[in-house]
């Protein structure tokens, strides 16, 4: 019975121990406006200069601190990711299924002919897109990784339990 105790105890400490680095690897701070650099602010205005800013937040990754904006404009969502001197490091759009491009959407029908693309996103880093989409195939929705050539880089399927998770995740994001 006290090994178990001991299992048990050690078990919580070490799951503990990891969500304390994982949060301290990449953790969102809410900002204002006015915490957030003129160089980002220019930049994101010249870019996208009908958009609306719904969030500001930081984000310190590797010591190096970025500033990320969650925006809109119509039905485009993005959630952008600068560096402090205006430099763009990351783009994520969110994608309707209308939005999804033709390349995608047929390697998704090669890959799963049943499915039904639900919503995906792309990302945007550098030069380099990737896209994840959402598929409902039969029961089961489908999480399928692409490169920016329409390659398959993953699937995994999610379960209820992991939806629900991760639905946890983004809300509090």
């Amino acid at each position: 019975m006290r090994q178990i105790l001991r299992c048990a105890a050690t078990m919580c400490m070490c799951l503990s121990l990891v969500g304390l680095l994982s949060r301290g690897i990449a953790e969102d701070k809410k900002v204002t406006k006015n915490d957030v650099p003129v160089a980002v602010l220019k930049s994101f205005e010249g870019a996208y200069p009908k958009a609306t800013v719904k969030k500001y937040a930081t984000e310190v990754e590797k010591g190096e601190t970025f500033y990320e904006l969650e925006t809109i404009e119509g039905k485009i969502e993005r959630d952008l990711l600068y560096k402090a001197d205006g430099t763009l490091v990351e783009l994520e759009e969110i994608l309707t299924p209308d939005m999804v491009p033709v390349a995608i959407a047929r390697a998704i029908a090669a890959e799963l002919p049943k499915g039904r693309i639900v919503s995906g996103e792309k990302t945007t880093r550098g030069k380099v897109d990737s896209f994840e989409i959402v598929v409902a195939d039969g029961k089961e929705k489908v999480i399928v990784i692409l490169n920016d050539e329409a390659k398959v880089q993953k699937k995994t399927v999610s379960t209820p339990k992991n939806a629900k998770a991760e639905e946890q995740t983004k809300e509090e994001d």
